[in-house]
């Protein structure tokens, strides 16, 4: 067990997560909220905390499990989300992490001091089974996709989707791959630092590892607070934005004095990268539906120097301009099954439904974002799903409609080749290329 774990930074994991059972919060703000709510502020505990609830959510259909053969289902559904929280984590520490029998022990009794005694009591039994190690684990038992579903903590559908798509073994790989997490990349703002002596000296600093083939990113393992508190974040010279992302933005590859469109352009990362390379010459209109996104993104593009972008508030589908563009970048609202190492909670919001309906909002925002396009401009498609029915299936519907765009090669070519003959498409897989799941397709409009 981690031993930075304090009984503080347990409390506010056990209620951030009842607050994330309770009001289905994101797990950063649950973490706030219950930070604020208990009045605990020390970044080590709550840096703790907040790892404590990304493991508890990657491993979430594993711990439920063993809770569930702890207890019977009517006492699972009688018992408060703070016990519910307190035993997912008790399991994570003893099945997951291999906490020491000492370790657990002051753990509940940590747990006896927060929650109290009384509330505690009536699951003393449950505890004593978690602790000794003597829940009995039968998922060989369960049906095969259920079994894979607990051995990769995954939704069994997703999991019978990716051995569908991928065959049984790579699916394993990509899905015990996410059972870690990623790592941080940042790229070198030239808007705000061009000399290459500086440049070098920063990279340095950040003890970060140069990525082959593209120029001023890096690789930085876990960025922390520390650096997203740092002059260098705040002044705008580092952007942390991962290596997929990044890609799409290079590939984009608008020039200055260019007209330039983001669709869905919020936060901003991609916008930045845009202007970066633009040399703050030309223009950028960037595209988002959210109000609350928007103002995230007019910070983002005030800390980075970006002076050329412009935004306006619509829905990608029913864009209230008509221009010419050179580039249209269009990165719509998806699953985000290419984030699931990063951010474990989506995997459980997300269903073979909400892909679906994903899937048409993709195609029309592709469909209008395509009539922006001039005489010879690009078109750039992403998303970080790593699904054809968002991906591939997309792009055959859109150019059945639009034969007058083809796709065409990029540079750089960091992934893999696309599925369903779309080799000129790239793909990032998180077991191969180490940074999110994602998707670029790059066209171009020949009439």
């Amino acid at each position: 067990m981690d031993a930075d774990l304090t009984k503080d930074s347990l409390a506010v994991a056990i209620e951030a997560l009842s607050w994330m059972a309770y009001a289905n919060l994101g797990e950063r703000n649950a973490l706030f909220k219950a930070a604020e709510q208990l009045g605990i502020s020390r970044a080590s505990e709550l840096r703790q905390a907040h790892r404590l609830i990304m493991e508890i959510t990657r491993f979430q259909n594993r711990l439920e499990y063993l809770i569930s053969q702890a207890m019977t289902q009517d006492e699972i559904k009688r018992a408060p989300h703070g016990i519910s929280s307190f035993l997912k984590m008790l399991a994570y520490l003893k099945y997951v992490d291999g906490a020491s029998q000492k370790d657990l022990a002051r753990t509940v009794s940590w747990a006896r001091q927060v929650m109290g005694w009384r509330e505690i009591h009536p699951y003393e039994e449950q505890i004593a089974l978690i602790v000794s190690g003597s829940i009995p684990l039968r998922p060989d038992a369960l049906p095969e996709f259920e079994k894979l579903s607990f051995e990769t903590c995954h939704p069994s559908w997703f999991v019978e989707r990716m051995v569908r798509l991928f065959g049984r073994n790579r699916a394993l790989r990509m899905l015990r791959r996410n059972l870690q997490s990623v790592p941080a990349y940042a790229r070198l703002n030239s808007l705000k630092v061009t000399d290459e002596a500086e440049k070098v000296r920063i990279a340095k600093g950040l003890g970060g590892s140069k990525i082959e083939g593209v120029k001023d990113v890096l690789r930085l393992g876990k960025p922390g607070r520390a650096l997203l508190q740092s002059d260098l974040f705040a002044s705008g010279v580092i952007v942390v934005q991962d290596l997929a992302s990044i890609t799409a933005g290079l590939v984009t590859s608008p020039k200055p004095g260019q007209t330039v469109f983001d669709i869905c352009a919020a936060p901003g990362n991609k916008t930045t990268h845009l202007a970066e390379q633009m040399q703050n010459k030309g223009v950028i209109y960037s595209i988002d539906i959210s109000d609350r996104r928007l103002a995230y993104w007019r910070k983002e593009v005030e800390r980075t120097g970006c002076s050329i972008a412009t935004p306006i508030r619509a829905d990608g589908r029913r864009i209230p301009l008509k221009y010419e563009a050179d580039v249209v970048l269009v990165d719509p609202p998806c699953s985000n099954t290419g984030v699931f190492a990063r951010n474990p909670a989506i995997k459980w919001k997300i269903t073979s439904a909400r892909v679906n309906e994903f899937s048409l909002k993709q195609y029309a925002i592709l469909q209008a974002a395509s009539e922006l396009v001039g005489s010879n401009g690009a078109l750039v498609y992403c998303t970080c799903s790593i699904l054809p029915e968002e991906n591939e299936y997309v792009l055959e519907a859109f150019l059945r409609r639009n034969p007058n765009f083809k796709v065409v090669p990029q540079t750089p070519f960091l992934g893999s080749s696309g599925l369903r003959g779309f080799d000129q498409c790239q793909r990032f897989y998180p077991h191969l290329h180490d940074c999110n799941g994602y998707f670029i397709a790059k066209l171009q409009r020949t009439d």
